[in-house]
């Protein structure tokens, strides 16, 4: 197999998948076939980092809340992705509620709901969006954001099995709220359509599932390719219980760690690359970046003074967290003046709508990036002014990223189709 590190292994990648095209159109609809449902998922998101000698998803989002860093041709393209989804899987729907998250106060958040609902609205759907969150105390409650711009949250309860607000009855419930805390009772047992599966929220689904299912699927990937495995995926352990606060948990925490960093070490070995690698201690559920840090030695664990302990052990909501997985860190070699920046790639029906990048100006090429602090800019692959502040991004290789990136999101969604597979037989 071709060792591709060195500084075209983004052009050299893409050419390898457009040579091996059809191939891996064929592998991704056999894989869907093998699944209960062929129904691609509805939307989702991806961050990736690629380090020059390898570019990998880091993080999968199922319930995606960054639409509005998409720009107006972005945007365009989610919309006719949404219409062709939709009316292949789903041709009876034409009205949709959106279901969002509570943050009543984050407008980095409606902002997403704002630009979510228009790009249903251009894809021809009457939408409207609810929640039953006592936070929202009025009906409808409306929540202005910067720009002249609002939105309106109506109160949502149940008649006759179909969740609706007073004026409005859905065909289709879009979830974009990651369920952290369980699945409430008014979203259970409807007969409506709830996109995506419920079940997929933070409450039961769990990362170590997800990259090894993402691993697997990337091997048999980079066999039709004919590169290592490795060059497209984070080496990722299985899920680790620990009590931070209990010393022989700890210990075998720091020794995995250890024996982790010594793969990794290895795999620089293999490929000629001359630096030291770390890792990334993450929280096994949720997102928004929390429960993360990175560490280059196991005795780091050890030595975690009570900031970095609680750091690790906050989740969404103030739930505590217990479950980790340790991660291959990969280090970005994309850089905007200086300042570390990577890839999100948002897809929909299973298909990359656009790119932007996020990028942190106080954090270095090793750091994760999701965090407070962070901006966004669109990965400009045409003439539309990006849509936020002054970062006009230029990239080498930009349509051979693009193309790289949306092939490994594609998979990485199909990675959650088998996780649906994984949780019902859980519940069943």
């Amino acid at each position: 197999m071709e060792r591709l590190v060195n500084e075209s292994m983004i052009q050299k990648l893409a050419e390898k998948i457009n040579r091996a095209s059809r191939e891996i159109d064929r592998w991704y609809e056999k894989k869907l076939s093998e699944l209960p449902s062929a129904e691609p998922p509805i939307y989702g998101s991806v961050d990736i980092r690629n380090a020059g000698f390898k570019i990998a998803v880091v993080d999968t989002n199922l319930f995606p809340a960054g639409f509005n860093n998409l720009c107006e041709t972005f945007s365009g393209e989610a919309s006719r992705a949404f219409q062709k989804h939709l009316k292949k899987w789903h041709p009876a729907v034409r009205k949709i509620l959106i279901f969002p998250e509570e943050h009543t106060r984050n407008l980095f958040y409606w902002k997403n709901i704002v630009s979510l609902k228009q790009i249903l609205e251009e894809a021809g759907y009457a939408v409207e969006v609810g929640s039953a969150s006592s936070l929202f105390s009025q009906d409808p409650t409306t929540i202005e954001i910067e720009g002249k711009k609002e939105i309106q949250v109506h109160k949502v309860f149940v008649q006759d099995s179909k969740l609706r607000t007073s004026s409005f009855e859905p065909d289709l419930i879009l979830i974009n709220n990651d369920l952290s805390t369980g699945i409430p009772d008014y979203l259970k047992d409807l007969n409506q359509t709830l996109l995506p599966s419920p079940h997929l929220g933070w409450h039961r689904r769990r990362k170590g599932d997800h990259f090894r299912i993402g691993r697997e699927l990337l091997a048999q990937v980079a066999e039709i390719i004919q590169i290592d495995p490795w060059i497209l995926t984070p080496l990722t352990s299985d899920e680790i219980s620990c009590d931070l606060n209990d010393e022989i948990c700890l210990k075998h925490f720091s020794d995995a760690a250890d024996v982790f960093l010594a793969q990794i070490r290895e795999k620089y070995r293999q490929h000629g690359i001359q630096r030291a690698p770390y890792l990334f201690v993450k929280s096994s559920v949720g997102t928004y970046g929390l429960g993360v840090i990175h560490i280059e030695s196991g005795d780091q664990l050890l030595k975690l003074n009570r900031r970095m302990r609680k750091k690790l052990e906050s989740g969404k909501g103030n739930r505590r967290v217990n479950e980790y997985i340790l991660q291959e860190g990969i280090p970005t070699a994309d850089l905007f003046r200086g300042k570390p920046l990577e890839p999100v790639v948002y897809l929909v029906g299973g298909e990359s709508v656009g790119t932007f990048f996020r990028i942190h100006e106080k954090k270095n090429e090793m750091e994760s990036l999701n965090t407070p602090g962070m901006d966004f800019s669109c990965l400009c692959l045409h003439k539309v002014e990006p849509p936020k502040r002054n970062y006009q991004l230029t990239y080498e290789n930009k349509d051979e990223l693009f193309q790289v990136a949306g092939l490994l999101g594609k998979i990485a969604l199909l990675a959650s189709l088998y996780e649906i597979s994984i949780v019902n037989k859980e519940i069943s």
